[in-house]
C-alpha cells in the first residue's frame, strides 16, 4: 500500500506541476519567446529529445515539471523575454496561473456537474458565505468524547445533524444554543443520512467537553441552481474555491495573531510530506475525492505562485508592471537578484515545512 500511495502522491504532484509549467510554456511559444527546455520531472534526464529550439525530456526526479524560458536567469543578455510587450509578459509570468484555473474548472464542471449540482465543504472558519449557489450550513460531529452521550451509538466520522427534535438547524453555533437549551432532556438527533438518535445531553460536564462531548466543524453545502451557474460550473465553483481559500488565509493570520499563535499558521501549511499525507487519506474515499484533491491542489498551486513573494509568479507579475513604469530602476538585473534571494527564502521554507509536516502528520504517513 505504501508504494502505491507514494506513486498516487507523486502522480498528482506531478500532474498539477506540469498543468502549471504548461502554462507558462504555451504564452512563451505563442509571444515568440524561446523555450529551452520543457519536461516532466527534474533532471537528471532519462530521455530527451530536441524539437526547434526546445528540448523535451523526461527527468528522474518525479517533482511536477520544468519550463526554462529565454533570458530567466541570465542578467546580461538580451532575450526573446525582453523583447517581448508588456502584455506578453503577463501572460508568460500568469499564464501558470490561468493554465492551472482552466485545469481545475475544467475538472470541477464534471465532478460537481455529475454530483446532482451541488458539493460539501468541511470549514475551517464559521461564517463565510460563498459568493455563488445556495449555502447551507450543517454541524458535522470530528469526534467523540468517551464518555459522551454519543458513545456506543451508530455515529461516524463526519456525520452532521441536519435537525434537532424535527427542527432544522442552520450550523454550529445555533447547534450548541439548541443542546445548552435542552441539558437533562430526551433530544432526537437527525443526520444527514436520515438516521436519528436518541440522547439526552449532560447536566453537568466539563466546560471543555459540553453538554455532548463531542467536537463539532462546520459542515457547508453549497447547491447551484440558476441556468447561469450551471452553463459556467467549473469557473464559478473555482471562483468559489478561490474566495473561501483567500478567507480562509486571512483568518489564519487574524486568529494567530489575536491568540498571539504563530504555530497555528505552521499547523495550517503544508508542504510535500503534508501533500502525501493528505493522498494517503484521500485514497481511501474514492476516485471523486481524488480527482476533487487533483483540482483543489491546482487552485492552491495557482493561489500560492500568486504571492507576492520573489520567484514565484506574482513578484514577476508585479516586477513587470514596475518594469514598465522605469526600465532603468527595475532593471532585469535587479530582477534576477531579487528572485535568486527569493529562490533561498522559497528553498529554506520548503526544508522547514518538510520537517514540520513530518512531525505533524507521522500518525498518518506510518499508518
Amino acid at each position: 500500500m505504501f508504494i502505491i500511495d507514494i506513486i498516487v502522491f507523486f502522480l498528482i504532484l506531478g500532474i498539477v506541476v506540469l498543468v502549471h509549467e504548461f502554462g507558462h510554456f504555451i504564452a512563451a511559444k505563442k509571444s515568440g519567446v524561446i523555450v529551452h527546455e520543457f519536461g516532466i520531472g527534474f533532471p537528471p534526464k532519462i530521455w530527451k529529445k530536441k524539437k526547434g529550439e526546445t528540448e523535451y525530456f523526461i527527468g528522474a526526479i518525479p517533482f511536477g515539471g520544468m519550463c526554462a524560458i529565454d533570458g530567466e536567469t541570465n542578467e546580461n543578455v538580451t532575450s526573446t523575454y525582453d523583447k517581448a510587450n508588456f502584455l506578453q509578459k503577463l501572460w508568460i509570468c500568469g499564464g501558470g496561473i490561468l493554465m492551472n484555473i482552466l485545469f481545475a474548472s475544467f475538472l470541477f464542471y464534471f465532478l460537481i456537474g455529475f454530483s446532482g449540482f451541488n458539493f460539501q465543504q468541511g470549514m475551517m472558519f464559521n461564517d463565510y458565505e460563498f459568493p455563488f449557489g445556495s449555502q447551507t450550513d450543517y454541524p458535522s460531529i470530528i469526534y467523540i468524547e468517551e464518555e459522551s452521550p454519543l458513545q456506543g451509538l451508530d455515529f461516524e466520522y463526519g456525520d452532521y445533524i441536519v435537525s434537532i427534535n424535527g427542527n432544522n438547524i442552520d450550523g454550529v453555533d445555533e447547534f450548541i444554543s439548541v443542546v445548552d437549551e435542552n441539558k437533562g432532556k430526551e433530544i432526537v438527533l437527525t443526520t444527514g443520512e436520515g438516521k436519528d438518535f436518541v440522547v439526552t445531553p449532560r447536566v453537568e460536564h466539563s466546560e471543555k467537553e459540553g453538554p455532548l462531548g463531542v467536537g463539532l466543524r462546520e459542515l457547508t453545502t453549497v447547491k447551484y441552481n440558476s441556468l447561469i451557474e450551471k452553463l459556467f460550473l467549473g469557473f464559478i465553483h473555482s471562483y468559489n474555491i478561490i474566495d473561501y481559500s483567500f478567507s480562509t488565509l486571512g483568518n489564519i493570520f487574524i486568529y494567530s495573531f489575536e491568540n498571539n499563535s504563530p504555530e497555528f499558521i505552521g499547523k495550517s501549511l503544508a508542504g510535500p510530506v503534508g501533500i502525501y499525507a493528505i493522498t494517503k487519506i484521500t485514497l481511501t474515499q474514492g476516485l471523486y475525492e481524488l480527482i476533487n484533491l487533483i483540482a483543489v491542489l491546482s487552485i492552491a498551486v495557482g493561489i500560492t505562485n500568486l504571492l507576492p513573494i520573489p520567484a514565484m509568479d506574482g513578484a514577476k507579475i508585479i516586477f513587470t508592471f514596475l518594469e514598465k513604469i522605469n526600465n532603468k530602476i527595475f532593471s532585469k538585473k535587479l530582477q534576477v537578484r531579487i528572485e535568486s534571494i527569493g529562490f533561498i527564502f522559497l528553498m529554506l521554507l520548503a526544508v522547514a515545512l518538510i520537517f514540520k509536516d513530518f512531525f505533524q502528520f507521522k500518525d498518518i504517513i506510518f499508518k
